[in-house]
């Protein structure tokens, strides 16, 4: 449990953090005169874009939530890396999904929900890819470092 809470802790700054920068750029790429919060749709259910701007800081330490938490999955040492990858592309969609909907990033529809699936599964075997390699490269160093310890005590 206090993984949990301290995963949590770290995933709601993490998730702001990185929701108010996607903002940002998107508010420039768009040329706005004022930030923008989220899509225009989403900020019109709100009196003020204050509001929204602090509904959206929510969805997205939520999101970050998600995120964080869900990768205490890839410390089950039982588990094979595909039995932990799977798990966690699961509840990494499974949570993300719906506050990507209430943030208004696209419509609840079946068009929108395959392409946002699409999207989401590709940058994912993308990060998958990213770590994987990392954690490749590691073992390898770390191998090197034992075989070159074992020279030395010959």
């Amino acid at each position: 449990m206090k993984k949990i809470i301290k995963y949590t802790l770290v995933g709601i700054p993490t998730g702001v953090f990185i929701g108010f920068m996607i903002a940002l750029i998107f508010s420039f790429i768009y040329r706005t005169n004022n930030f923008v919060p989220s899509a225009p749709t989403f900020v019109s259910y709100f009196s003020s874009n204050t509001m929204a701007t602090a509904a959206s800081a929510l969805l997205w330490a939520g999101m970050g939530i998600v995120f964080s938490v869900s990768s205490l999955i890839f410390e089950k040492e039982r588990w094979s890396v595909t039995r932990q990858t799977t798990i966690h592309f699961c509840v990494s969609y499974v949570g993300f999904t719906p506050l990507a909907i209430l943030a208004g990033w696209f419509p609840l529809n079946a068009a929108w929900l395959g392409g946002y699936t699409l999207i989401f599964s590709g940058v994912y075997l993308i990060m998958w890819c990213v770590f994987m390699l990392a954690a490749k490269n590691a073992i390898f160093e770390l191998n090197q470092l034992v075989a070159q310890k074992n020279n030395l005590e010959k």
